[in-house]
């Protein structure tokens, strides 16, 4: 059943990639799909820092980028594509262009299918119950984490940490980090509450069952 799910996967990993080439899907969509494959190893470094490449400098490949891996996740079934494209997504949230933290907000608060994995489920193994709930509880942290992220950029209507720097180009925005001894006592509370918030989503992701063994390296 194992060899059998594996060539499944195989097979739908290079079917995808003959479709994208068929149907002139761009360099970005591509190497999206050969950066979140099947493979149960961890995506190839290469494909991650073209798709940071690619975005660093274009909002629209930005948008594009993050429409890519909304479909990606709404339509997988496998923990390892799962997994691989929210790895992606914390990559870019760290590495890649501002934009991508304010592009999957407003797709998150819209009720695209991004961090919303509640419901995910493994359909073609019977022994992945651990490997769900890990894609499960990583993505409940990423939101958390977006939620955070966000929470400092929204400059003096903000509960806490940051403040914008507004330039004539919104490209051009700098983020201006307020020290803890100028907040008020609600702006350090709002900010030590989320804090312990994604404290503990992180806690929550610690590997445990299969998964122990199975994302070793990763």
């Amino acid at each position: 059943m194992e060899r059998f799910s594996k060539a499944i996967a195989a097979v739908k990993d290079h079917t995808s990639l003959r479709l994208a080439a068929r149907t002139s899907l761009s360099e970005l969509d591509v190497t999206i799909l050969k950066a979140t494959s099947h493979n149960e190893q961890p995506a190839d470094e290469s494909h991650i820092q073209q798709i940071l490449n690619l975005t660093a400098t274009s909002p629209l490949l930005v948008s594009s980028c993050v429409n890519t891996i909304s479909r990606r996740l709404n339509k997988t079934r496998n923990w390892v594509v799962a997994l691989k494209t929210l790895m992606l997504v914390r990559r870019l949230l760290h590495e890649g262009n501002r934009r991508y933290a304010r592009e999957m907000f407003t797709a998150t608060r819209r009720g695209t299918r991004l961090l919303n994995m509640s419901d995910f489920r493994d359909a073609l193994k019977s022994n992945t119950w651990d490997y769900a709930a890990f894609v499960r509880t990583y993505s409940l942290f990423l939101d958390e984490e977006l939620e955070y992220k966000m929470q400092g950029r929204r400059g003096s209507c903000s509960s806490f940490a940051l403040e914008e720097k507004d330039d004539e180009d919104d490209t051009e925005r700098e983020d201006v980090v307020v020290p803890v001894r100028e907040m008020e006592n609600d702006q350090l509370f709002a900010r030590n509450n989320h804090l312990m918030q994604l404290l503990e989503r992180f806690l929550a992701c610690r590997p445990a069952g299969y998964v122990k063994q199975g994302i070793t390296g990763w």
